[in-house]
């Protein structure tokens, strides 16, 4: 992992981005010591994470992707559990952990096993142990991997809550939804580097630009890429698909001015010899954004 240097102030959502490989796990496993930094240091609230791991382990509440819950321990036992390795206050466990059972729904399911448990439910039960112990940093990775719709739902909301609560939240997700949704600030890494940071919405305006035009060629040579087209057409070419088979080629275009831009493109690209079978416009995502500076090449 290359050097990696960034900050997360006090109450702030980030989202960690980048693709497979970039070193995102990495960067998780040096903020809660389970890894050792090579050079450099990191701190949590000030404290030196290598040589204040007990301080650390308190003030931080971890969500993995894999919810690493005990399958044969119902709900309550499973926070009972999880209250007792982190030190709370035996008079206060049980109100903790009733109410931690109503912010995940689970009250009505609190003494049955957690194997019984849909997806769902266990993300939400993995989410409101991480902050049981009154965590000021919550961690969460892929927090929404593989659950329903409502329980999505629940889980945003409950991050928002735990903002509002003044919690500082750092996630880790490929859903560019979920990180245009709850991020301040997205922070973006690919092969161990930082290669962007910023609000959704400056991050959109710096790497794509206010609107894409998507344009669906016919005639075009695949050997003609995003940097012949930007000549024809006088705009900044974002990309150009590879279609199967040769057929039609579809061209996103960044555009500052939207509509007045539309004319102007199917103008240019007509007088190039170019048959233009349909166009659209879009404000860009914040997938765009990913694909913009990360590339589209897959990622193993």
């Amino acid at each position: 992992m290359e050097e990696l240097s960034f900050s997360v102030e006090q109450g702030e959502i980030i989202g960690l981005l980048g693709p497979n490989g970039a070193g995102k796990s990495t960067t998780v496993k040096l903020i809660t010591g389970i890894l050792k930094p090579t050079s450099g240091s990191v701190k949590v609230s000030g404290h030196e994470v290598v040589e204040n791991l007990d301080i650390i382990r308190k003030l931080i509440g971890f969500m993995p992707q894999e919810t690493a819950l005990y399958q044969d321990l119902t709900a309550y036992e499973s926070l009972e559990y999880h209250a007792e390795l982190y030190g709370v206050p035996k008079e206060e466990v049980n109100d903790r952990i009733t109410r931690m059972l109503e912010l995940a729904g689970l009250t009505h399911r609190k003494d049955d096993l957690v194997k019984t448990y849909s997806g769902g439910m266990k993300r939400r039960l993995a989410l409101v142990r991480s902050i049981l112990h009154d965590s000021e940093l919550l961690i969460l990775d892929e927090m929404s991997l593989g659950v329903d719709v409502q329980s999505r739902n629940l889980i945003w909301n409950q991050v928002r809550k735990m903002k509002d609560e003044g919690r500082t939240v750092l996630f880790c997700t490929n859903y560019m939804d979920e990180a245009e949704a709850l991020a301040d600030r997205v922070i973006v890494i690919d092969n161990g580097r930082l290669v962007a940071t910023g609000t959704p919405s400056e991050l959109k305006r710096k790497h794509v630009g206010d609107y894409l035009i998507e344009v669906l060629i016919e005639g075009m040579d695949s050997k003609l890429g995003s940097e012949w087209l930007s000549e024809k057409v006088k705009l900044d070419v974002e990309k150009v698909s590879d279609p199967l088979n040769g057929g039609p080629r579809t061209a996103w275009i960044r555009s500052q001015a939207g509509h007045s831009d539309l004319p102007l493109v199917i103008s240019r690209l007509s007088e190039s010899g170019l048959v233009v079978k349909q166009t659209s416009m879009r404000e860009p995502s914040l997938g765009d954004v990913f694909l913009a500076i990360t590339g589209s090449i897959l990622r193993d």
